[in-house]
């Protein structure tokens, strides 16, 4: 992992810890048909195999893509992108394979 997705990992992982994210219903839908569940998310999060950008969204913002084992021993790609609302920092979760 290289410095700049270090940080970006850095900066996903406080904002898990601090509530300053969105969940969006695509990625609620990718995770059911999966059958994972929050801590199969945050088991990649804590622990990822990489962690790559994956260029900026249709808005601009970074995007990034973590990989990695979830709780469950299934291998899970998220993708998220990092933003920033009135109150600061904030990570929206896009999608998860």
């Amino acid at each position: 992992m290289d410095n700049r997705a270090r940080k970006a990992w850095s900066v996903i992982r406080r904002c898990i810890e601090r509530g300053r994210y969105r969940v969006l219903e695509h990625f609620t839908q990718r995770m059911d048909l999966r059958g994972l569940v929050w801590p199969d998310v945050l088991a990649v999060l804590d622990d990822p195999a990489g962690v790559r950008p994956g260029g900026p969204d249709n808005f601009g913002r970074p995007k990034w893509i973590i990989n990695g084992i979830a709780a469950d021993g299934l291998e899970v790609e998220i993708v998220c992108v990092l933003d920033h609302d009135e109150q600061g920092r904030l990570t929206v979760f896009i999608t998860i394979d």
